[in-house]
C-alpha cells in the first residue's frame, strides 16, 4: 500500500520555525494533486536554509515513523521546536480534552470513543469520533489508535474511500505494534 503525504505549513522567518497547519495522506499521486489544485498550494521553495534543514528532518522522521521506527512524532516534532499550535486547531474545551487524551496513547495502545468520553467526563461519543475525523494532523495526534467500544477497526480520516482508510489505520497499528485487530 503506497501512500502520500502532504505538509501545509508556514514557515515563521521571525522565530526560525515551522508552523504545520496540516498533514494530509492520500492513497494516490492524481488526489494529492487535485487537493493542491483545490486548495491553491504552492510547494516549498526551500529558498531559506534553515526552512530546508527542518523540512529534511520532519521528512527524515515521517519515513522512519512508516519505516517501523517506534517514534512518538508528536513528542518528536516537539523536539524540533514545530510549531503546532493546537488551541488554534481546536477550538472548544471539550475538543481540546480529546486532543489531549489521544496524546497520551502510546505506541501499540489503543483506546475506544467510551474510554475517550470517560476519560473526559463525556458521553458525546459520536463528538468525539467527529474531533477525530476533523484532526488536520493525523499520525501526530494518533487519532487512527482509537477503535470501536466492539474492538472494530472503525474509520480513519473522515475520507469517502472507507475501505482505504481502514487498510490504512490497520497498517498504522501494525506497524506501532498493536496486532490484535478485528
Amino acid at each position: 500500500m503506497n501512500i502520500f503525504i502532504l505538509l501545509s505549513y508556514k514557515y515563521l522567518k521571525n522565530k526560525k520555525k515551522i508552523k504545520l497547519e496540516e498533514l494530509d495522506i492520500f492513497k494516490n499521486e492524481r488526489e494529492v494533486l487535485d487537493y493542491i489544485k483545490l486548495n491553491n498550494l504552492e510547494p516549498s521553495s526551500k529558498n531559506n536554509s534553515n526552512e530546508a534543514a527542518l523540512l529534511s528532518e520532519i521528512e527524515n522522521l515521517v519515513l522512519n515513523y512508516l519505516q517501523g521506527q517506534k517514534l512518538n512524532l508528536y513528542k518528536e516534532f516537539k523536539k524540533l521546536n514545530i510549531e503546532l499550535d493546537l488551541n488554534d486547531k481546536f477550538k472548544s474545551d471539550f475538543s481540546r480534552k480529546v486532543i489531549e487524551t489521544l496524546l497520551t496513547i502510546n505506541l501499540g495502545e489503543i483506546t475506544t470513543y467510551y474510554d475517550i468520553g470517560k476519560k473526559i467526563n463525556s458521553k458525546a461519543f459520536r463528538a468525539i469520533g467527529n474531533v477525530c475525523k476533523a484532526n488536520p494532523i493525523p499520525l501526530i495526534i494518533p487519532c487512527h489508535r482509537v477503535l470501536r467500544k466492539n474492538g472494530e477497526i472503525g474509520g480513519f480520516m473522515g475520507k469517502s474511500d472507507k475501505t482505504w482508510e481502514t487498510k490504512l489505520k490497520r497498517r498504522l497499528l501494525k506497524l506501532e505494534g498493536y496486532i490484535a485487530i478485528k
